[in-house]
């Protein structure tokens, strides 16, 4: 036998209550047997739920879109520093540079490069490179190119703007999380009080057949394993 799914979202609270509001105004038996009452208090309920779950899709969106753009921006970072610090150990060593060049950019002697998996330490790694730029031009040594450290500069200037960005929307996603946990209990409490008032009309009817209904006003159920799930009422 099927089991009953309760929503478990505030974007499934709405639309199943969206779909009780729907349905019980409907010119047919079925939509009758809500109560007037019920389906008053959910008209009363939407227009405070709709909002607080509108603005909390939108921020979650959006501090999704800006951790997108910082991922971009730190994966761009990486590149170049990564290419910055194998561009400049080979022409150190092509050219003949001593090992004081490596130093001046915050790279060992030996030549490795420094762990850039963390953001910090990739910001530390480019603040290194545009450092060491000037420091080692200063000694006499030329310019990096492919890429250049002003180009680094310019990637680290992208991602610092980017990941500073994620905090304003963390704080958006935040605060919408707090208004709509609010409405969580009343909205789940709507939904229970119509759940059984159907489930009391419909109390004489097979199981089948209460589904059937009750799917019409937007209650799910999911079939155990091995069942062959109940075809979805035509409205």
């Amino acid at each position: 036998m099927p089991v009953y799914s309760p929503a478990g979202s505030d974007t499934d609270r709405l639309a199943t209550l969206e779909t009780v509001f729907k349905t019980s105004g409907l010119d047919n038996d079925d939509a009758r047997l809500l109560p007037p009452t019920i389906r008053t208090a959910v008209q009363n309920f939407l227009p405070i739920y709709r909002p607080v779950v509108a603005a909390l899709d939108q921020a979650s969106a959006g501090r999704a879109r800006e951790v997108t753009e910082k991922d971009t921006a730190q994966a761009k970072l990486k590149t170049f520093v990564q290419d910055f610090f194998e561009g400049l150990k080979r022409r150190t060593n092509r050219e003949g540079h001593g090992v004081a060049a490596l130093v001046h950019y915050g790279l060992p002697q030996a030549g490795d490069n420094p762990a850039l998996d963390a953001g910090g330490d990739l910001e530390k790694a480019a603040v290194g490179i545009v450092a060491g730029e000037t420091a080692a031009v200063a000694a006499g040594l030329p310019a990096m190119a492919n890429p250049t450290a002003a180009e680094v500069a310019a990637a680290l200037a992208s991602y610092r703007k980017e990941a500073g960005e994620v905090v304003p929307a963390d704080v958006k996603v935040r605060e919408a999380q707090v208004a709509a946990a609010a409405l969580r209990a009343p909205a789940d409490e709507l939904l229970a009080d119509v759940k059984d008032e159907l489930s009391h009309a419909l109390r004489k009817l097979t199981g089948p057949g209460q589904r059937r209904v009750l799917r019409l006003f937007g209650f799910k159920y999911t079939p155990l394993p091995g069942e062959t799930p109940e075809p979805e009422p035509v409205v």
